[in-house]
């Protein structure tokens, strides 16, 4: 894996300059739909998109993984190459309830810098965001 310096986000008072690209990868419509305003709340441009999608400048890429272990290495692999350069969350309701962040075994079995189970809350997933972003490889 290639070595991605951390993303630098915008003070609370700075002025907003362009806003770092997240792509979104969520089947769902309303959980996507809501993935996205919560991501543009803070401060980002949502773009979603399918897995294999072409989107370009790219910091992140938010993505359901419905079965972690049974296809979770291909469609992170998928992904990387898709994206890349991009850092990858991956959030699936396979997970363990609770089980957030770049700092888990999950995190480093499944190759992507954070996870996320769902179901969860705007700031656990706004953290996480972040924590993925900041994380260094």
């Amino acid at each position: 894996m290639q070595s991605t310096p951390p993303v630098t986000l915008p003070s609370p008072g700075e002025p907003r300059r362009e806003c770092p690209r997240v792509a979104l990868c969520e089947p769902d419509t309303l959980l996507g739909a809501l993935l996205a305003e919560w991501l543009h709340r803070a401060g980002f441009e949502p773009v979603r998109c399918g897995i294999g999608d072409p989107v370009g400048n790219v910091v992140l890429v938010v993505a359901d993984v419905p079965a972690p272990r049974a296809d979770g290495a291909a469609c992170i692999a998928h992904l990387r190459r898709a994206f890349p350069g991009a850092r990858v969350l991956a959030i699936s309701a396979q997970f363990a309830p609770g089980l957030h962040g770049a700092n888990c075994t999950a995190a480093a079995e499944l190759g992507v810098d954070a996870v996320l189970a769902k179901p969860f809350a705007v700031k656990a997933f706004v953290d996480t965001v972040h924590a993925a972003l900041r994380r260094s490889t």
